[in-house]
C-alpha cells in the first residue's frame, strides 16, 4: 500500500489589536485550511516568528503601540526572507504605505473581500 504524505496546513500568523477583526480573518482562514496564530501587539509577533514558521504574515500597520512597523522593522534585520510572506492588513492610504510597500507581498486593504484575503494569503503561502 502506498501512502501519500499530506501537506501539512499551511500557518499564518496574525497581527492585529482588534478583536473582532482577529476573529473574522482567523474564521475566514480556518475555514480555507490554514492553521492561524494571534498577535496583539508587535512584540508577542516578533516573540512568535522567532520561534515558528510561517507560510504567511497578515500585519495590521496602524496600531496605537508596536505594530506592524514595529515588526517590519525587526524582520528586516532579522529575517529579511521573510518579508516575501508578509501581506499588509490595513485601512491605511497608500500614500502612507510608500515606505514600506517594496519590502513586503503585498496589501490586503480593509474593508476587504474575503475571497481577495483568502487569494491573498494562498499566493504568498504557496
Amino acid at each position: 500500500m502506498i501512502r501519500l504524505m499530506q501537506r501539512a496546513r499551511p500557518r499564518v500568523l496574525v497581527l492585529d489589536d482588534d478583536a473582532s477583526m482577529q476573529r473574522l480573518v482567523s474564521t475566514l482562514l480556518r475555514r480555507n485550511g490554514f492553521r492561524v496564530d494571534i498577535a496583539t501587539k508587535g512584540s508577542q509577533a516578533i516573540d512568535a516568528v522567532g520561534k515558528n514558521a510561517y507560510d504567511a504574515v497578515l500585519l495590521d500597520i496602524m496600531m496605537p503601540t508596536e505594530g506592524g512597523m514595529t515588526v517590519i522593522k525587526h524582520l528586516r534585520k532579522h529575517d529579511p526572507n521573510l518579508l516575501k510572506r508578509v501581506l499588509l492588513l490595513t485601512g491605511t492610504p497608500d500614500s502612507v504605505l510608500r515606505s514600506v510597500r517594496d519590502y513586503v507581498a503585498g496589501v490586503v486593504h480593509k474593508p476587504f473581500d474575503a475571497d481577495e484575503l483568502i487569494e491573498a494569503v494562498k499566493k504568498v503561502a504557496a
